[in-house]
């Protein structure tokens, strides 16, 4: 059993909590990821570790209210207790020789691209951020990437906070008028297309987080397997990070749209369980 010892709402649909795991605390590196389940039923669901404390021996998890298993463990409070959390595992993004950098983050995902970007300043990299939101209510991180980040950008579709637009527009903007050794894309599977396709324009090499469906975490299930540069890869052992230049992403996003009913299906009945347990959904 894992100790939750912290849960904070980071906006109506984004929930942060600290696990007790010291020893997956002690040997997670930047964009490995645990497999947890809340319970002896639940599924085991894929999560990136966004810091880790060694001292304390507490994992950070930031997670967006999606689906089944996200809206029972947005029910869970300080003190309970996670059935189990297995990791590190998936490969650490490999940072060796970039200088200087552009992170981006689209949503949830730049939860995810925090510790890339920290684990760039630790090596001495100059580093970039654009943080993309759909609008001010869903901003989340903006004040530690501003921490680490020479320059930060944030951006809101409608512009109800920082530049109304797409965080494509901003990239372009910043590949113009720069040259980077590299780009790094977490979040939603079209935004890290568009964003290949503009750093594709300018040989910039970019690097992609892809957290696809897992099962196992092993590459048994294959339910994680995606098409990079003609070959079938696992996300959960080959990555999950990847030559965004070479990822089949038209593939990887109808592969995804499977879920999506499934899901659907499975949050009514979680919702409707908890609403006969007497829980405010």
């Amino acid at each position: 059993m894992y100790k939750i010892t912290e849960k904070i709402f980071l906006n109506s649909t984004i929930v942060q909590i600290k696990v007790e795991a010291p020893l997956i605390a002690s040997k997670i590196k930047a964009g490995q990821f645990v497999i947890l389940r809340v319970d002896e039923n639940g599924e085991r669901v894929p999560f990136t570790v966004t810091d880790a404390n060694k001292d304390d021996g507490t994992i950070t998890i930031i997670f967006q209210v999606l689906g089944a298993t996200t809206r029972i463990m947005s029910t869970l409070e300080a003190g309970q207790f996670l059935q189990d959390v297995t990791g590190p595992l998936g490969k650490q993004t490999h940072l060796e020789g970039i200088k200087k950098a552009i992170v981006v983050g689209g949503g949830s995902g730049c939860a995810i691209a925090y510790p890339i970007a920290k684990a760039l300043k630790e090596n001495s990299a100059q580093v970039s951020s654009i943080s993309g939101f759909r609008t001010k209510d869903l901003v989340i991180m903006q004040e530690a990437f501003t921490t680490i980040s020479e320059k930060t950008q944030l951006v809101t579709d409608d512009g109800t906070a920082g530049r109304k637009g797409l965080v494509t527009n901003v990239l372009e903007e910043w590949l113009e008028a720069d040259e980077y050794d590299a780009v790094i894309a977490i979040g939603p599977l079209p935004m890290m297309k568009f964003v290949c396709k503009v750093t594709e324009k300018y040989s910039t090499p970019t690097i992609v987080s892809m957290n696809s469906i897992m099962i196992d975490g092993t590459g048994m299930c294959g339910c994680c397997r995606l098409t990079v540069g003609g070959k079938t890869k696992f996300a959960c052992v080959d990555g999950p990070d990847f030559n965004g230049h070479e990822v089949d992403f038209d593939e990887a996003i109808s592969r995804m749209s499977m879920y999506t009913e499934f899901e659907k299906k499975a949050d009514e009945h979680v919702c409707n369980l908890l609403k006969q347990g007497g829980a405010e959904i």
